[in-house]
């Protein structure tokens, strides 16, 4: 080249703003391409590409890379097959080109090309008008027609339409391969932790004979090549003839021969990456040799989309995983697992949830340490996780740690029963194969509680509460069997057992209290008060009686409970007396369990006494049931009573199963009708007149009558009319605080 046409690129170059080169193309002995060259430069192209030739990890050299003019490119810039074919084409076939380039790890060269006048039949010109990024967002400039960018953009758009990212990419590629005009588009994704691929989305054009990717053995390999090659190939591989497929040959071999044998004639391959990360490949296969440099400029610009939604549905993953995964055993944690239960029922599939608990796994921690409790729950975890099916079941499994060491299973499919068992069994049968932690032997094992949907449960709550009920009774009855099925009578006794330990905490914090119910004579005069137990639990709510004294009466605490509001009503009421001289009574209610204690006497002569009640005001409630339970025992106990000159109530007449005979004895003052029969009263003939026997009775027996419960002046009316002496309910008066009781007084008093 003489002077001359060089100093007239140099002043093409310098007329230029952005950085801007010219380069020459000689071409080899079969007509390609062969030596590309940096002709000349402006200074801005100088300073860019001695930046990226000094900072090119690939370029070595042991001094400062300085620009020469009509110097190789590969001086400055790594080799680079699509870059010499963009220079050829431009140069030799005088093709106006707009594309990109990646330059392995240094960023993206985005490149107009523009043939030059000049040169001869061995060699040619073309400038280049460059820019350099450092991100994947130059390709959105990268495309050579805005036909290629809209058909691309288009098709990219049904990424956020698909309900999964398999549908939507598996849309995608079926767009890309017809806008390729191309036999197969694939999309494949590197899985390096397992050395392993997936294929993600492939489609192929109707009667393709091309042989897939999934027909070859150990592909990984080959995918898993394709890294390093592109390294030095730049930013994508491109065949599109038989001297691209020898070049490959030689640089590729394996990937070579399975292109061969697959059928392949012509391909473009683009890695997909988010930022330094390598997702995976993309590519298409057997096209028009014409359109490869179009194709690698749609392939440029679907892999950015592809690959933004790839890594962004990666992050939800790994978030998804990192939220519903227990980072020990590598199990699904509770929340997964509770997430699971909640579609199986919303999709009304029938299951059973199994709650485990390893049985005295605190006794291994204390003893060994908590490394060792971790490892053991790692081992337990991994060998239940690989338990097989059986073949003849269809039961899937989902094992999921829901808390140290518990552990909830699900099971879903089972035929039967039994088929059921058998499951849950193999999971029995794996803790007796020896475990050794520390070069201690450790025998483990487990309970087993299940509840199957929706016989035992309709509700994910309730469902799993019932498995972890059964769970906690098996375990408590520490025998050789380790599995059972929730049965309603196991609930009652948890709730029974959850009851009374409010009610041992209750009793432990003082929380005990009472209220009392008015009762009053047919003229609406007060008589007295009954003093009714009351409870709150250890946030301050108040426990319906109806929920705590029969759970009381059961565990043998209701003594207690009535000792409790024995003092302290008495306590209330012997000082209301004193302070407003009222003609009042109090009546309180001892059970059987109480009356029947051999301190109950005096515990009523100390209550007389410290309350300062007389002995004439207090009136004991007794249920008749006392008299089948202990009839003699109990006579001689109320003699006592009667002795000391308090009155003797027998409560809820009606419900127990007393004879006249006992009654006669039964030395009372006052008969209370049960509410039950009161509610009835006034519904037919036949029960009004049965209330009005047990007050004929009643007088008979000359015991006065109070009917329990009366909520409306119907009621009221009829009570009336067939002669009862008192009565105690809504209609008159709620039960109330001791201060309002107080103001109720006061205002009788008053009246």
């Amino acid at each position: 080249m003489d002077g001359g046409t060089y100093m007239d690129f140099q002043e093409f170059s310098d007329s230029f703003y952005t950085p801007t080169c010219v380069l020459s193309v000689t071409k080899d002995a079969e007509g390609g391409c062969g030596e590309v060259r940096f002709v000349t430069g402006n200074s801005r192209f100088i300073e860019m590409v001695c930046s990226l030739a000094n900072n090119n990890p690939f370029l070595k050299s042991d001094k400062e890379i300085t620009f020469i003019p009509n110097s190789l490119y590969t001086d400055y810039i790594p080799h680079n097959r699509n870059f010499e074919d963009v220079c050829f084409r431009s140069a030799a076939d005088k093709t106006r080109i707009h594309t990109g380039a990646r330059l392995s790890e240094a960023g993206w060269l985005d490149i107009y090309a523009i043939p030059l006048e000049g040169g001869d039949d061995n060699i040619s010109y073309c400038a280049h008008l460059l820019t350099f990024g450092d991100s994947d967002e130059a390709v959105q400039e990268g495309v050579d027609t805005a036909q290629i960018s809209n058909d691309v953009l288009k098709a990219c758009i049904k990424l956020h339409k698909a309900d999964n990212l398999k549908d939507a990419i598996g849309n995608v590629i079926f767009e890309i391969r017809r806008i390729c005009r191309s036999a197969g588009c694939t999309v494949l994704l590197l899985n390096r932790e397992k050395e392993d691929y997936t294929i993600l989305a492939t489609d192929y054009e109707p009667n393709a004979k091309i042989k897939r990717v999934t027909q070859f053995n150990n592909f990984y390999e080959i995918a898993s090549s394709w890294e390093k090659m592109l390294e030095t190939e730049g930013d994508c591989a491109i065949i599109k003839d038989e001297k691209d497929m020898e070049y490959y040959s030689r640089v590729n071999n394996p990937w070579y021969l399975t292109l061969v044998e697959a059928g392949v004639k012509t391909v473009v391959l683009y890695p997909l990456r988010q930022g330094q990360e390598l997702l995976g490949f993309i590519w298409v296969t057997n096209f028009s040799s014409a359109d490869a440099l179009r194709i690698r400029e749609v392939l440029e610009l679907t892999t950015f989309f592809i690959s933004s939604h790839i890594a962004r549905y990666n992050v939800v993953q790994r978030l998804h995983h990192m939220s519903y995964t227990e980072s020990l055993t590598g199990l699904p944690n509770r929340f997964a697992s509770r997430e699971y239960v909640e579609s199986l029922i919303y999709h009304n599939e029938s299951f059973s949830a199994v709650s485990i608990d390893l049985n005295n796994f605190k006794s291994i921690n204390d003893t060994l340490g908590f490394d060792a409790g971790n490892q053991v729950l790692a081992e337990i975890a991994k060998r239940w996780n690989a338990i097989p099916i059986f073949e003849e079941s269809d039961a899937d499994l989902f094992l999921s740690r829901t808390s140290g060491d518990e552990f909830l299973l699900v099971i879903k499919g089972y035929k039967d029963q039994e088929d059921l068992l058998n499951i849950i069994d193999r999971y029995v049968n794996v803790l007796n194969e020896r475990l050794t932690v520390d070069g201690c032997d450790l025998h483990v094992t487990a309970s087993f509680g299940y509840a199957e949907f929706p016989t035992d449960g309709e509700s994910a709550d309730t469902l799993i509460s019932h498995a972890n009920a059964a769970m906690k009774e098996i375990k408590k009855a520490n025998s050789s069997q380790h599995v059972l099925r929730f049965t309603p009578d196991i609930m009652r006794d948890e709730h029974i057992l959850e009851v009374e330990n409010m009610i041992r905490s209750a009793i432990e914090n003082d929380t005990i209290f009472f209220n009392l119910q008015p009762q009053y004579d047919m003229d609406h005069k007060l008589r007295g008060f009954e003093a009714l137990a009351r409870m709150r639990d250890a946030q301050g709510n108040v426990i319906s009686p109806g929920e705590f004294i029969p759970v009381a009466e059961k565990v043998g605490l209701i003594d207690r409970v009535d000792g409790i509001v024995f003092k302290k009503a008495g306590r209330f009421f012997g000082e209301l007396l004193k302070k407003t001289g009222a003609d009042l009574t109090l009546s309180i209610n001892a059970s059987v369990r109480h009356l029947m204690k051999n301190d109950f006497l005096s515990e009523i002569r100390e209550l007389i006494l410290t309350s300062d009640i007389p002995a004439s005001k207090l009136e004991i409630e007794i249920t008749e049931s006392i008299m089948i339970d202990s009839a003699e025992k109990a006579l001689r106990c109320i003699d006592e009573i009667k002795s000391m000159g308090i009155q003797i109530a027998i409560d809820d007449f009606g419900t127990g199963y007393s004879s006249l005979s006992y009654l006669n004895r039964f030395p009372a003052n006052l008969l209370k009708i049960d509410k039950s029969f009161i509610d009835k009263m006034d519904s037919s003939e036949s029960s009004r007149q049965y209330v009005a026997s047990i007050i004929s009775i009643g007088h008979i027996l000359g015991f006065d009558v109070i009917s329990e419960g009366v909520e409306d002046p119907d009621q009221l009316r009829t009570l009336k009319e067939i002669g009862c002496d008192f009565i105690q309910g809504f209609v008159w008066g709620h039960p109330m605080s001791a201060e309002d009781s107080e103001k109720l007084v006061m205002e009788e008093i008053n009246r």
